[in-house]
């Protein structure tokens, strides 16, 4: 594992930073700039969240925490999130880990900001880029300025495992590079560049505030406008008024009580609904079925995740991996099939993506 004290963007950083990896907390100097804590990538799960079209903000962000519960395999689970324009960029970590190694070196996490490393280094705005990190290297898709997707090796990747990486992030093929870019040292940023916050949410206490103001100034125009009797007179029925809209709130509030349950009940079940994108795995396992010969030929391995399905086959033989890639590319809704010896001539690993439904 590499020494942190040979990272050199560690020594321009503009704040007090806690760099935590699997081999320990580099602590920073002494200093008045604020801390934040930042947790190495090779310690975040990375993953692309869809965004829920027509759904309001409330609506997004109920969908995100369930999405977090899903996909988090933590016992108590950190997260960052970043809004882009069509999908959420999700890290999520240990949360524990974190708070015990702050513990150890004396740091309050409840005081400080925690970020993942790659929060706080210059994003990229569109394609793909090899980035060196705190324990690895990191290679990074880009898409309107939001990470698409994110792989990480503990040495610089081959061009083999490159490709592989670009195909998995659907890079187009005219755009695929065979051979692996140099890894790029990127600088601290003295503020993370990710939006955790959908664009255009205006906070209510704001609107409360310009509502309250225009009421106010309205009451004073009128407390001047009208004399004596006058302002007696405005004065009743504004009372009339009010007493008037308390009882019609009283007699419709179980009507509109009862319309807000439905209608936020309606909405889980269709975020939830919009949540299930891929097949069923009974379903993608009765597909790669058809095309298994009838040779003794068998499954012996399966790993389905988000679309990306990976399948290790075996025989009494020598296995033909032109026909599995042929055969299950002829399969609907299968694509960027490819096929590798997995552990001798008679066994087979094979990868390919599965479209949504």
């Amino acid at each position: 594992m590499r020494q942190l004290t040979s990272f050199p963007r560690w020594t321009s950083a503009p704040l007090r930073l806690y760099l935590q990896t699997r081999g320990g907390v580099r602590e920073p100097p002494p200093g008045r700039a604020r801390p934040i804590w930042v947790v190495a990538r090779e310690m975040c799960r990375f993953f692309r969240v869809p965004l829920l079209q027509g759904a309001t903000v409330k609506q997004q962000q109920d969908a995100l925490a369930l999405q977090i519960r899903r996909l988090s395999v933590f016992e108590e689970t950190g997260s960052h999130c970043h809004f882009g324009t069509d999908f959420i960029s999700l890290w999520l970590w240990d949360e524990s880990a974190v708070r015990q190694a702050a513990e150890a070196v004396g740091v309050d996490l409840a005081r400080i900001r925690v970020l993942p490393e790659t929060a706080l280094v210059q994003n990229a705005q569109d394609g793909v880029r090899l980035v060196e990190t705190l324990d690895g290297y990191e290679a990074q898709s880009w898409i309107n300025g939001s990470l698409a997707a994110s792989r990480l090796w503990p040495a610089p990747p081959d061009d083999r495992a490159w490709v592989m990486f670009e195909r998995g992030a659907s890079v187009p093929a005219d755009r695929i590079t065979a051979t692996t870019p140099e890894p790029l040292q990127l600088a601290w940023l003295d503020r993370p560049w990710t939006r955790s916050r959908l664009s255009g949410a205006i906070g209510l206490s704001r609107v409360n505030l310009q509502l309250i103001a225009a009421t106010v100034a309205a009451v004073i125009v009128i407390a001047y406008g009208f004399l004596g009797a006058e302002w007696l007179r405005v004065e009743r029925d504004i009372i009339a008024l009010k007493s008037e809209a308390a009882a019609h709130s009283r007699t419709v509030q179980p009507e509109l009580e009862a319309r807000s349950t439905a209608l936020a009940n309606a909405a889980a079940v269709e975020s939830l609904r919009k949540l299930d994108l891929y097949p069923s795995q009974l379903a993608v396992m009765a597909r790669v079925a058809e095309i298994m010969p009838a040779n003794e030929t068998r499954i012996i391995g399966w790993l389905f995740d988000r679309g990306k399905l990976q399948v290790t086959v075996a025989a009494l033989h020598r296995l033909d991996a032109l026909y599995f890639v042929r055969a299950l590319q002829r399969i609907r809704g299968f694509k960027n099939v490819e096929a590798e010896r997995a552990f001798d001539e008679n066994s087979l690993r094979i990868r390919l993506t599965v479209d949504p439904k």
